[in-house]
């Protein structure tokens, strides 16, 4: 077993944050606000994960780039850090719409935006 799954996740996860900290796009905007949204998103998803993991419906997969730890039964280490890099990619691209491609379009008008 190895932990390159969990590097890759932290890896992009640090990536995105060089991305937001160079436009302060979400986290480096309103960092209370982003903590407090990335936070309600992974509880959400572990939840998510948990009710699914006692339904039977998750299971944890076997792969040597996994380290093979476990927080809970079927629910590898892996898998809280894939949530976080997921909610806050999410953000991001949130804000990244919102302040560049929505004013992008308005910019170029009505009729540019419907002859395609």
């Amino acid at each position: 077993m190895t932990s390159l799954y969990l590097l890759a996740i932290v890896g992009s996860t640090v990536c995105m944050g060089l991305v937001d900290r160079r436009w302060r796009l979400f986290l480096f905007d309103r960092p209370r606000f982003a903590l407090g949204v990335v936070a309600a998103g992974v509880a959400f998803f572990l939840a998510w994960d948990l009710v699914a993991i006692s339904l039977g419906i998750y299971e944890r997969g076997d792969s040597p780039a996994m380290t093979g730890l476990e927080l809970a039964d079927e629910l590898p280490v892996e898998e809280i850090f894939f949530v976080l890099f997921f909610c806050y990619l999410t953000m991001v691209l949130h804000r990244l719409l919102l302040r560049v491609v929505l004013p992008a379009l308005d910019a170029r008008g009505p009729r540019e935006r419907s002859v395609r």
